[in-house]
């Protein structure tokens, strides 16, 4: 009996030792954190705005927003520049002889001249090529009508009529005056020339030729000399610019 209860009480005491050691054996094993490879994604955080608030300064009515520091408000793009206007827009006096100054005395009458050569012609880019030149008899007057002021004007010839030359009409107006024997006159010269040859262009045998001429006169004695600078259309195209110099004589009609 008394050995029953001593092998009871060694296996008790067994138990309970391997029981002890196996309690120290589980209380220093070390769980290792978790790895990198598993933690969450936390997504960055985005700056806070800037803060605003309204800061009343002297002489204000509390209206102002005033920005804290740390923040620059940015720069506004700058205007494009706004172009200047542009030039107005000049209106050329019509060639009429009621707004022309008066001329001296000495230009009254009629006065004709002809015009044989030219200092020199040259033709307008892209013009017709231009052939020789006609000579041409310009015939004007410096008359009274009736009760009417003088007036400055191309007779009903204007050109005299050639084998060339058909319809001529014209008109002058002056333009400046020094009130003793100088004057600038402005002339407007109209005729149908005869073409050389067909070019072409028309059946026509003629085209039109319009001649836009500055005149600068000086009376010395009983003659005119005048010198011009001529631009020509031909059918209402720049045709050629010249330069002519002539002595006109006075004219009984």
């Amino acid at each position: 009996m008394l050995t029953r209860i001593l092998i009871f009480c060694a296996l008790i005491g067994g138990l309970l030792s391997i029981g002890a050691r196996a309690a120290r054996a589980q209380s220093s094993l070390e769980v290792p954190g978790p790895s990198n490879q598993y933690q969450p994604y936390i997504p960055p955080q985005q700056a806070p705005p800037p803060v605003i608030r309204l800061a009343p300064s002297d002489g204000d009515s509390g209206n102002t927003i005033q920005l804290l520091p740390g923040w620059t408000q940015p720069a506004q793009p700058q205007a494009a520049a706004t172009p200047p206007p542009p030039p107005p827009h000049v209106n050329v006096a019509p060639m009429t002889a009621q707004a022309a100054p008066a001329l001296p005395a000495v230009f009254r009458g009629c006065w004709q001249g002809q015009v044989s050569e030219l200092d020199w012609i040259r033709s307008e880019p892209g013009a017709h090529k231009i052939g020789f030149w006609t000579p041409k008899t310009y015939r004007l007057c410096y008359e009274q009508i009736g009760n009417q002021p003088f007036q400055l004007t191309f007779t009903e010839t204007g050109v005299e009529a050639s084998d060339k030359i058909i319809n001529p009409r014209g008109r002058v107006v002056p333009i400046s005056t020094d009130g003793r024997a100088y004057a600038t006159m402005r002339s407007q010269l109209d005729f149908n020339e005869y073409k050389t040859h067909n070019d072409g262009f028309s059946f026509s045998p003629t085209f039109a030729v319009n001649e836009i001429t500055n005149l600068d006169c000086r009376i010395a004695g009983d003659d005119m000399l005048v010198s011009a600078d001529v631009f020509g259309s031909r059918d209402g195209d720049p045709w050629f610019r010249a330069h002519w110099r002539a002595d006109f004589h006075r004219f009984e009609n």
